[in-house]
């Protein structure tokens, strides 16, 4: 199996606000602002039936990502088994270092960490601003219940 990256990226609209109060379009180089790298990952294959059951006793899983994969390392569908978060979308690219035999493959999914009341954070934002982070707010929640 090549390696791979894996990249959640946390949309929630909680994240735009920074310690100020005020809306912030800051964004790192690769255009996402908060990202989570996870790790202690466990790869199960169709045919590990050992595995699994290894798996239900242990009481450190907080998510679950499951990977769907083509046997040429295509991405076929992405799903997010969570208390805490909801999957919004996902993608998949290729990044080789060099050579044709070093390709990692990069997963990057969007996420949402779990709704919050804002109403402390945004009582001095303008109405435009208001209404700005409620409609994506909206959005992200539309995606959910389509998932559904």
């Amino acid at each position: 199996m090549q390696p791979l990256t894996l990249t959640l990226y946390d949309k929630n609209v909680r994240h735009m606000l920074n310690d100020g109060n005020q809306s912030s379009s800051y964004r790192t180089p690769d255009g996402e602002s908060n990202a989570i790298f996870p790790t202690n990952f466990h790869y199960i294959f169709e045919d590990d039936e050992d595995d699994q059951e290894e798996l239900d006793t242990d009481e450190s899983i907080e998510n679950i990502v499951i990977l769907h994969l083509e046997e040429n390392g295509a991405l076929v569908h992405a799903e997010l088994i969570s208390d805490h978060l909801e999957l919004l979308s996902y993608n998949k690219t290729i990044s080789s270092s060099g050579n044709d035999d070093n390709q990692n493959q990069d997963f990057e999914l969007e996420i949402v960490s779990q709704f919050s009341d804002l109403s402390p954070l945004v009582h001095d934002l303008p109405l435009a601003e208001l209404i700005r982070l409620y409609t994506i707010q909206n959005e992200q929640l539309q995606i959910i219940s389509d998932s559904m």
